[in-house]
């Protein structure tokens, strides 16, 4: 039956009790993806009738902060302080606005409605989908979206075990057919939907790993084939630009969304849900939450901040692949060497001074007695040291430690971090953290968390989170 609009509003008695839900959705959704940023309401901007629907619409204007007309009301938003929208930011709160727009225009708006998927998963599974694919989330959009289909079968498969296994996997969905620069097989015409019900079949789990091998689904939301995602990434058309940072075990599925507006959403084994798009991991759902992720922003400040390239995108590098594996790690470029002995770096943990012949006898338990082992990075430059050698080495409890040229002063380093020489408020952290903020009064510093979180800080405050 073909949907009919519904005479709403001399039914819908109660419409501004179900616009103030509606602005509380919005709100609560905006601000778990925007912690600490600023959501309130102006004067009315016209005598909208509520039961008109929310009408959402994103003002924007360069010298203002961003405006949000919700049911006839503007609302103001702001960032947190320190912080700025920006046009990512932008498509996102677009995409909030549009998802609860839709839903609410199938609950009260249109009768028979076909599209109840909007209210499977998680609403913020939605404005994930509604960010990368917005057609799917316009009233006339012609089928639901595959996105938010595929983000449901990973967290269902997410509560399966395969032989006393957690479960990875994965899917790379097909762009418009119109933009196929690659060879594509015709979709076998018995092919299953690609959906949570899939998972139901335990041998499916064995099939796709997630990391080599990849279920292809087509335009229309079939199971078409299983790919191995090196070799169909390696056939892709060369996109212009290089490569934005990534984790080597993931670089591949990056690679293949480039070009052809495919996209690729992987259950890793550490069970996080990583989305890629346009060449870049987009999002990423661990802890429970979603986090919009914007790899080639945070490597050009970082980039900006070592001041070399090279130098810059090992160390970027080396904290991507640490944190896949959910190993901490400091890493530490200082200004001017001579300055940060002593007062940030203890000399004896310098690879760069000859202590002497090493000890004969290594005293376990001997802070000193790793300088033994100095000499192995004595002379070496990050640039020059292969990425798992200058993984194993940040990998070491304390701070990897270099200048600007790139050359190793220190690993495994103790940092010196007495807050009470540090002028300015140093808040309370963990001691990763708060070695991280001091030391990034003498350079930039990156720390890597083991829960898989990079940060950024520079001049004594963290710059960012990736």
């Amino acid at each position: 039956m073909a949907p009919t609009s519904r005479l709403h509003a001399p039914h819908l008695r109660e419409a501004p009790a179900v616009a103030d839900l509606f602005v509380g959705f919005f709100r609560r959704d905006l601000l778990a993806f925007y912690p600490g940023s600023i959501f309130e309401a102006e004067e009315s901007s016209s005598e909208a009738d509520p039961a008109l629907g929310p009408g959402f619409n994103l003002l924007e204007d360069g010298e203002r902060p961003f405006a949000v007309e919700l049911f006839g009301q503007r609302f103001r938003l702001e960032q947190r302080p320190g912080s700025a929208f920006n046009h990512r930011d932008a498509r996102m709160i677009r995409a909030i606005g549009a998802v609860l727009n839709l839903r609410y225009h199938n609950l009260f708006q249109i009768a028979h409605s076909k599209r109840m998927e909007l209210f499977r998963g998680g609403s913020e599974d939605h404005y994930v989908a509604a960010y990368v694919e917005p057609e799917a989330y316009t009233p006339l959009a012609g089928r639901p979206s595959r996105i938010a289909s595929t983000i449901l079968t990973l967290r269902t498969a997410a509560l399966s075990t395969y032989e006393n296994r957690r479960v990875s996997t994965g899917a790379l969905l097909l762009g418009p057919p119109e933009s196929a620069d690659h060879y594509v097989r015709p979709t076998p015409p018995d092919a299953l939907a690609y959906g949570a019900e899939l998972t139901s079949l335990k041998s499916v789990h064995k099939l796709c790993d997630g990391k080599r091998t990849l279920f292809m689904v087509d335009h229309d939301g079939q199971l078409a084939e299983i790919i191995d995602i090196n070799r169909w990434a390696d056939r892709m058309a060369e996109a212009a630009g290089p490569e934005i940072p990534c984790p080597r075990e993931y670089q591949a599925h990056a690679r293949a969304t480039r070009t052809g507006g495919h996209v690729c959403a992987v259950l890793s084994p550490n069970q996080e849900i990583k989305l890629f798009a346009s060449g870049a991991q987009a999002f990423s759902f661990a802890h429970g939450r979603w986090r919009i992720l914007d790899p080639a922003a945070k490597f050009a400040s970082w980039q900006e901040a070592v001041g070399k390239t090279p130098l810059a995108r090992s160390l970027f590098q080396a904290a991507l692949d640490l944190a896949e594996a959910r190993q901490g790690g400091l890493f530490v470029v200082v200004d001017r060497a001579l300055e940060a002995v002593g007062r940030l770096i203890a000399p004896h943990d310098l690879v760069t001074t000859d202590h002497g012949p090493s000890p004969r006898d290594i005293v376990p338990g001997d802070p000193l007695a790793k300088r033994a082992l100095h000499y192995l990075a004595r002379d070496r430059v990050v640039t020059d040291l292969d990425p798992p050698v200058l993984e194993a080495l940040a990998g070491i409890d304390g701070a990897l430690v270099t200048d600007r040229s790139g050359r190793v002063l220190a690993f495994g380093a103790i940092l010196r971090h007495d807050a009470a020489t540090i002028p300015g408020f140093i808040p309370a952290e963990g001691a990763r953290s708060t070695a991280a903020m001091i030391a990034s009064r003498f350079g930039p510093v990156l720390k890597v968390s083991e829960d898989g979180v990079i940060s950024c800080y520079l001049r004594g405050a963290r710059a960012w989170d990736l």
